[in-house]
């Protein structure tokens, strides 16, 4: 199979669109597909970082998307689309979903796009509704992955398509975070962590939806003695100026250990990750129309061995199991402080749902992801042949 995947996002800008992009295209020709990727190159070499590549990556002059970079993207859809016989277009987000519209005639490719959740919203317009109308983006050649039942429900909602030409598939999680760390003590000296302490760790820019806020109100509510034995490390570039200086004020009036170490190499996270007890992130919904479409970080964290406390919000569902692989709550301070107390003192609980959230990271793995979203075939392990003969 030979497959054509379009990004406006990819590294060595970090995010989740460019992390679904660069992991379904390793999966998909780990399985044994040729793919042809085609990313901005933010004006930096990525020579070495391309040539390393298990699949060939074609950059193009540009960044982030803007407006005025679709006249530009329509060109090139239309020059990639017709250089090779390719049997999958496949546009990662919504900037390419025009450009790849308007050049499917060039090919006889199935076309596939991705919604994440967010757009799905800011497309809404009128301008943007007329042109999606216009260019025909979600026509009958068309068919749409998304990335949760929550955005698959929300994509039928606001466009008008067929059901049977609809999919909710849900994102992957990287072996990279089941890997090897350093060693948990050496870890929590390193952090002057004392052994005895409950780490509780965040990986979120630190902005108003990710609901750090709720977080730090919850643990001030904790009986004393539970609050003064638990460290909550917080990981993640800063956000909004005026919410970041609310939630340090925050921070220097409450009688908690809290820590803020920025934005950190995988490596560091995932060490992290084997030095923490649990993992929270208690986001919210926001009236302007972003959403969670899914919550991979916490799939990231859950490989790794730590179960979430997770806000009950957008797609977050599927990517925490309710019960098995962490606890879902609603986005209130009085019930965020309930579970995080429940989880903190019930070892026994920790470890049953850490269980899960390893078991569940192994189910959605990247392979699973790449095969269900390009109809590959899967090689079966042994283990997986002897479940289905017994």
């Amino acid at each position: 199979m030979n497959i054509l995947l379009l990004t406006s996002e990819y590294a060595p800008m970090r995010g989740g669109i460019g992390t679904y992009a660069r992991e379904i295209a390793a999966a998909a020709t780990q399985l044994g597909a040729k793919v042809t990727m085609v990313a901005p190159d933010y004006g930096e070499d990525t020579s070495v970082a391309d040539q390393a590549s298990p699949f060939p990556v074609h950059r193009f002059s540009g960044g982030l998307h803007s407006a005025r970079d679709l006249p530009a993207k329509i060109m090139l859809a239309r020059s990639r689309i017709g250089a090779a016989p390719f049997d999958v277009v496949h546009a990662a987000d919504w900037p390419f979903f025009i450009p790849v519209a308007l050049a499917r005639g060039r090919t006889p490719a199935r076309v596939l796009m991705t919604v994440h959740g967010t757009e799905i919203n800011e497309t809404q317009t009128a301008l943007k509704r007329l042109a999606i109308r216009c260019s025909g983006v979600f026509g009958p050649r068309t068919e749409v992955a998304a990335n949760s039942r929550f955005t698959r429900d929300l994509f039928r909602e606001k466009f008008n398509i067929e059901e049977r030409r609809i999919h909710a598939i849900r994102l992957g999680v990287s072996d990279f975070w089941s890997g090897r760390r350093k060693d948990q003590a050496a870890v929590r000296a390193h952090r002057e962590i004392d052994a005895d302490r409950i780490v509780m760790v965040t990986v979120a820019r630190i902005t108003r939806r990710k609901g750090h806020h709720l977080t730090l109100e919850a643990l001030a509510r904790l009986p004393d003695e539970l609050r003064r034995r638990i460290t909550w490390l917080v990981i993640g570039p800063e956000g909004e100026a005026d919410y970041v200086n609310d939630v340090k004020r925050l921070i220097q009036t409450s009688d908690c250990d809290v820590r803020l170490l920025g934005a950190l190499s995988n490596e560091d996270i995932r060490d992290l990750y084997g030095a923490a007890d649990f993992f929270c992130l208690t986001g919210l919904p926001e009236s302007s129309g972003r959403v969670e479409g899914f919550g991979l970080v916490y799939l990231e964290a859950g490989a790794a061995g730590l179960p979430s406390i997770a806000s009950d919000i957008g797609g977050v569902p599927d990517a925490v199991v309710a019960g098995e692989s962490g606890l879902l709550v609603q986005p209130r301070v009085d019930m965020i402080a309930s579970v995080i107390q429940q989880i903190a003192e019930d070892g026994d609980l920790r470890a049953r749902l850490a269980a899960g959230a390893r078991a569940h990271a192994r189910d959605l793995s990247w392979e699973r992801c790449a095969a269900e979203t390009y109809h590959l075939p899967r090689p079966q392990s042994p283990a997986r042949i002897e479940a289905i003969s017994a």
